[in-house]
């Protein structure tokens, strides 16, 4: 009798969630239909990989599977280390340190301007020209998204 309720449990979340799911892609569920600030809605961004109507935000390169920020970058932008790859601390304090941004090997790297860590996002290339690691995906985003981004990333730790 328990394994039969647990079952029924385990089905009605199932059915929950993806009720939840089609109202977040009919974009009924939205960040935007709450209105919010431009850090919150690069919260959005940097958490799921989508626009704030919750639309996939096109990328190429990188990853062969949807991603967002956070997935590689950690929650709180502070770098993540997995068996793929190690990705860096990217807080807005942390890429724009004059004396630069330091790396995860603790070496220092570039220090990154608004205009660079934006080069960085949508083209893959870093503060002093070069290609960034493989992972790095090249997000098309626009002017409104990269905007909410950067107020986003300002407000990390």
């Amino acid at each position: 009798m328990k394994r039969k309720g647990l079952l029924l449990a385990g089905v009605a979340f199932l059915a929950i969630g993806m009720v939840g799911l089609a109202l977040f892609g009919s974009g009924i569920v939205s960040l935007s239909s709450a209105g919010s600030t431009p850090a919150a809605r690069g919260a959005w961004i940097f958490r799921t990989g989508t626009d704030p109507n919750g639309q996939p935000i096109p990328f190429s390169g990188g990853m062969m599977m949807r991603a967002s920020c956070a997935d590689c970058h950690g929650v709180n932008g502070q770098g993540l280390r997995t068996p793929m790859f190690v990705s860096p601390n990217i807080t807005y304090r942390n890429l724009t340190d004059p004396a630069g941004m330091l790396e995860p090997d603790g070496a220092r790297g570039p220090t990154y301007a608004d205009g660079q860590i934006r080069r960085a996002i949508t083209q893959g290339i870093d503060a002093e020209g070069k290609p960034l690691a493989w992972p790095m995906p090249r997000w098309q985003l626009t002017d409104g998204e990269w905007n909410d981004l950067l107020a986003y990333l300002k407000t990390l730790p």
